[in-house]
């Protein structure tokens, strides 16, 4: 399963982008360096500080913030990657 900091970074960003929004006006917004919400949103750093904030800002639940369900690869996805990226996969992935 994938690092719980990954996950939440992706879904920060994807609920960012949906809202259409920049890391530089989130930030402002939650009041934090946008070098901060960059470091969140690539898995760098957990925003056990700003959680509350971000789910506010984004206008989601903090259970939404939390719902990687869609962002789960399905053996299908898998067998795909596989197939049309065999030289790029690392021993540890396979």
């Amino acid at each position: 399963m994938k690092d719980i900091k990954i996950l939440l970074g992706k879904r920060i960003k994807e609920l960012r982008k949906k809202m259409n929004i920049s890391q530089q006006e989130l930030a402002a917004i939650i009041n934090i360096d946008p070098r901060n919400l960059s470091n969140i949103e690539c898995g760098i750093s957990f925003p056990s500080k700003v959680l509350l904030e971000i789910s506010k800002a984004l206008k989601v639940s903090l259970a939404e913030l939390f719902d990687f369900e869609h962002q789960k690869y399905t053996i299908s996805d898998m067998k795909n990657y596989i197939l049309t990226e065999p030289d790029n996969i690392s021993e540890d992935s396979i």
